[in-house]
């Protein structure tokens, strides 16, 4: 066994969870944008943070990939990293990963263009984010199914928890309307209307966040 193979497993295992932990997060925060579950935070915070965590989340991936392409018992090439079922190692594991790492770029290409792209920005915006929404399930399978420690009682707990919070924001997102929570404040500082102006101004009217 090669004297740096562990140290290249714990950065291998350390990259891939870490990204699928920022992609969560990149989820939670949008979903909480969306619902305003949290009436009191800014949506302008919160839709910087929910930018910031998608890129943290997409560079991470980036160094997930290189990780796993230098891991030295492996032994992949990058076609095996980069088209799915190529690979002779737990192909179809590997295949979610990597059509969820796909599934993760076309929201953050879209954001950066969207003032570029007129009218039709919000649509694809939109369209982008439900790309995004299944990238989540295929980076979760693929985080158990090729991850040795997948099933230990810490990661099965984090999995649980975050796919439980998931859960309950969609179920929120898809039954409440818009600002639910932020709208039944009594009281309407000139501070939190701006905070709405601007938030209708960063994500749009219909945003699928």
């Amino acid at each position: 066994m090669s004297s740096n193979l562990p140290w290249m497993w714990f950065a291998m295992r350390a990259s891939g969870i870490t990204a699928w932990t920022l992609l969560s997060a990149t989820i939670m925060w949008g979903l909480l944008l969306r619902t305003r579950i949290l009436p009191a935070a800014s949506p302008v915070r919160l839709m910087n943070l929910h930018k910031y965590l998608g890129s943290l989340a997409l560079l991470t991936l980036v160094i997930h990939l290189v990780t796993v392409f230098l891991d030295p018992t492996l032994g992949f090439t990058w076609a095996n990293i980069l088209i799915p079922f190529t690979a002779a190692w737990k192909p179809l594991a590997l295949a979610t990963g990597i059509i969820a790492a796909y599934l993760m770029v076309p929201v953050q290409v879209v954001a950066r263009v969207r003032a570029r792209m007129g009218k039709s920005g919000a649509k694809w915006f939109n369209r982008s984010h439900l790309i995004a929404y299944a990238a989540w399930p295929l980076a979760t399978a693929h985080y158990v199914m090729a991850g040795t420690d997948a099933l230990v009682p810490a990661s099965i707990m984090l999995i649980s928890s975050v796919t439980l919070v998931i859960v309950l924001l969609l179920t929120a997102r898809g039954w409440l309307p818009r600002g639910y929570f932020g709208k039944r404040a009594t009281t309407r500082p000139v501070s939190a209307a701006k905070s709405d102006t601007a938030e209708k101004e960063l994500v749009g009217a219909g945003s699928s966040t």
